[in-house]
């Protein structure tokens, strides 16, 4: 018996990775996920790990964005009046400058056999072939699980675009952790769209990272995310 989770409130995809990105009013979704989601990645040049916020956390000080579509060049803004394109001959330069650390700009043709994310805990893993998506191409988040976070930590601010999802479902008057249930499970999106939820996301430490003038740091997200890990989900079209 099929049962009703909400309607889609918004769409996000993030040409880099780890990288703050772009709200979306559309979008086709394929077996990859959203095109051009994590299409680019920066590479640590002198060991060649791919970096991540969670822990470079100055990576959220800049933004991109597809002015043309994700088949032409992503436009990376700096935060301080600065551009660049991934196009740009010398995109890895003026990048390694703004984070005062050398890095290489690698899109999803990078065929280097290590693709080890930058990540200093146990549980670092490969990023699959394609993208740089750390486990799964399509993030999903219900705002019933934003509301239950935040009734845990009512002084605390939590806002969605720190927890990074592709597709934001409005949940409408459901309450508690919706997205619990769903795993195992398909999500019918439209006439055509259909996902698999394959498993929880893990704990992440992203979620604490500061981003400009829209997600001011709270010290409630870390804490109250660990025991909610459960709350937001993976999945796969099917």
């Amino acid at each position: 018996m099929s049962e009703t989770l909400g309607t889609v409130a918004a769409l996000w995809r993030y040409p880099v990775k780890s990288l703050r990105g772009e709200a979306l009013e559309r979008v086709a979704i394929g077996p990859s996920g959203i095109p051009g989601d994590r299409a680019f990645a920066l590479r640590d040049a002198r060991d060649g790990r791919i970096l991540s916020a969670k822990r470079t956390a100055a990576l959220l000080a800049f933004r991109a964005v597809y002015p043309e579509g994700p088949e032409r060049a992503a436009l990376i803004d700096l935060g301080d009046g600065q551009h660049t394109t991934t196009a740009a001959a010398d995109a890895a330069a003026v990048l390694s400058a703004a984070l005062g650390r050398a890095v290489e700009l690698c899109g999803s043709d990078d065929r280097r056999a290590d693709r080890r994310v930058e990540w200093d805990d146990e549980m670092t893993f490969d990023a699959p072939a394609g993208a740089f998506v750390d486990l799964a191409p399509l993030h999903v988040l219900t705002t019933a699980s934003l509301a239950a976070i935040a009734a845990c930590r009512p002084e605390a601010r939590f806002d969605v675009r720190r927890f990074r999802p592709n597709l934001l479902v409005d949940s409408g008057e459901r309450q508690g952790f919706a997205e619990d249930d769903l795993e195992g499970k398909v999500l019918a999106i439209g006439k055509t769209l259909r996902l698999r939820v394959f498993m929880p996301t893990i704990r992440c430490a992203l979620t604490t990272r500061a981003q400009p003038s829209s997600a001011p740091w709270s010290s409630g997200t870390a804490a109250t995310s660990a025991p909610t890990r459960a709350s937001r989900r993976r999945a796969r079209c099917v």
